[in-house]
């Protein structure tokens, strides 16, 4: 989990069930609109192909310290963005682990401070919020999409919204309670990053980026 991950509910039995249903060895949070990569979440199952993939991957970051690592991942599990010529990576496609993302549409979620992120549905079934916090998603392109989608004036920090409320809201972390049930101010928050439509039935493939050495 990432530091700016708030969960709503156990992932365990989430995440044991869509593993099991196609014997996956790793799991990955996903943008909304398009099928992108967004690590905020991953479930690695303890095995040999996962082990020596992710060490490659880890090496490989080690040795090229000026990439992103979420573009490293994508570009590691062949799911769009690149980081080198495929040739030039030390996986082969067919060396990564069996992998799938988890649903990004209302249970595996993300704030809505890129054009590609958000949630939309039942919010009582959401399980984790990924809060995007930092200051990659807090550049003028982001505040300006923000603001065009009325999704308030740029960049949220929701990290201070949901963290280090135990004064003020000791509930969000003694009980079950959901956030958006416990305070209007969360509720509001949250549906900020709510998309009043589905997930496209069959979303984009991730760009490919341009990998930072050319």
């Amino acid at each position: 989990l990432d530091l700016d991950v708030f969960l709503f509910q156990s992932p365990t039995p989430h995440v044991l069930k869509q593993q099991r249903s196609g014997d996956y060895e790793l799991l990955i949070s996903g943008a909304f609109a398009v099928d992108c990569v967004c690590s905020g979440v991953v479930f690695f199952r303890a095995v040999p192909r996962t082990r020596k993939w992710l060490e490659e991957l880890l090496v490989w970051m080690y040795e090229h310290p000026y990439e992103h690592d979420q573009k490293a991942v994508s570009a590691f599990l062949r799911a769009g963005e690149r980081v080198a010529f495929d040739e030039a990576l030390p996986v082969r496609p067919e060396e990564a682990p069996r992998w799938a993302f988890l649903d990004p549409e209302t249970q595996f979620v993300s704030a809505r401070h890129v054009d590609v992120a958000g949630w939309t549905g039942d919010p009582d079934n959401i399980v984790a919020f990924h809060m995007l916090h930092g200051d990659s998603d807090e550049t003028e392109t982001s505040r300006q999409f923000a603001a065009r989608n009325g999704l308030g004036v740029g960049y949220t920090p929701l990290i201070d919204l949901f963290f280090n409320r135990s004064d003020s809201l000791p509930e969000l972390y003694s009980t079950a309670a959901l956030p958006h049930r416990l305070s209007e101010e969360l509720k509001e928050a949250l549906w900020r990053s709510r998309w009043p439509t589905p997930r496209p039935l069959s979303p984009g493939r991730c760009n490919e980026t341009v990998p930072m050495n050319w």
